[in-house]
């Protein structure tokens, strides 16, 4: 680099000294006509003072004015190009030549600043941002979709996945755009699935479950004209501690005397199965409605304490079975259930 500074700057100074010597000549040269013409005007003679005239007319009319644009004094320049950067003398008229001179590279996607067609300046600092491009490959995640569908042997309520979602992959291609380096622009081209999503399939209960009468209710429904001593009902059973048989009434719709749904109406309702205080709460057992007819509780009554305590303690007993007596969180545990 030193020596092309060195080679160029000796041509600049040999235009400049060749153009002195030029410039020197002629004016030696106008100074010279000027005296002789001085002299010719003091001599006397008609004749020579009419051609010294004429010589001074043409001397003027040789002799052009030299402007500032007849010389193309060099400039100094610094070029940036990313991280290098190139100092060094131009005799150029434009950026883009300039930039020629100097050997600085320009990309056809690269950014000049000023612009190569702009007027190069004495002193000038061209900034040149370097643009590329490249095509990028990733691996993107394809989320599965997921879908339901009723089955019949699944009961009211109740859901099953039968088919378990997976996500796939795909290949991305990108169009990745960098000035100086730092990533600018990211375009998707194209996107290819390498692994295909696996669907989810959930099946969805559409069954109606079956009403459970307790034993107590059936044993009062087929004795109505004596009274009979029977052991308790499946509910009833569940409470270890009670052996006395029960005493039920003729009427289906008639409390039980004992046994563990008895006691948890008693703490829960104070045994009062056909409750409704307008608590959001309903029946002896103090069903919410939503409760109620998730259990399949409307196929007896809209509301629970509508229904009979039989078809109350039905409903109990399947709540309890799924999710335990946690759904009377203080009654059972005063009464040693959990």
């Amino acid at each position: 680099m030193a020596r092309m500074l060195n080679s160029r700057l000796s041509k600049i100074f040999a235009q400049v000294a060749a153009m002195a010597l030029v410039v020197g000549g002629l004016a030696v040269f106008v100074f010279t006509q000027a005296n002789g013409t001085g002299t010719a005007e003091a001599q006397p003679t008609d004749g020579s003072a009419q051609n010294a005239e004429a010589l001074d007319i043409e001397l003027a009319s040789a002799v052009a004015p030299l402007g500032s644009t007849q010389v193309d004094l060099p400039k100094a320049v610094t070029a940036q190009r990313g991280d290098a950067t190139e100092q060094f003398v131009s005799t150029a008229t434009t950026v883009e030549e300039a930039l020629e001179q100097g050997g600085v590279t320009v990309g056809a996607n690269d950014l000049v600043e000023p612009a190569l067609d702009s007027a190069l300046t004495d002193g000038a600092k061209i900034t040149v941002k370097v643009v590329e491009k490249s095509e990028v490959t990733e691996t993107r995640t394809v989320e599965h979709d997921s879908t339901e569908e009723d089955d019949s042997s699944l009961e009211k309520g109740k859901t099953k996945v039968k088919t378990e979602g997976k996500d796939g992959e795909e290949e991305v291609t990108f169009e990745v755009t960098t000035v100086d380096g730092v990533e600018t622009e990211r375009e998707e081209i194209s996107a290819t699935v390498t692994t295909e999503p696996v669907t989810e399939v959930v099946s969805v209960g559409t069954k109606e479950p079956e009403p459970q009468q307790s034993s107590s209710s059936s044993s009062s429904s087929s004795s109505s004209s004596s009274s009979s001593s029977s052991s308790s009902s499946s509910s009833s059973s569940a409470d270890s501690s009670s052996s006395s048989s029960e005493s039920s009434s003729a009427s289906q719709a008639s409390a039980p005397t004992s046994g563990v749904w008895q006691r948890l109406a008693q703490c829960e309702s104070g045994g009062n199965w056909s409750i409704n205080t307008g608590n959001g709460y309903y029946g002896g057992l103090q069903f919410n409605p939503n409760t109620w007819a998730a259990m399949g509780g409307t196929q007896y009554a809209p509301l629970p304490h509508q229904a009979t305590p039989a078809e109350q303690i039905a409903v109990a007993t399947k709540l309890q079975a799924a999710a335990g007596w946690g759904q009377w969180p203080h009654c059972s545990s005063q009464l040693g259930l959990r």
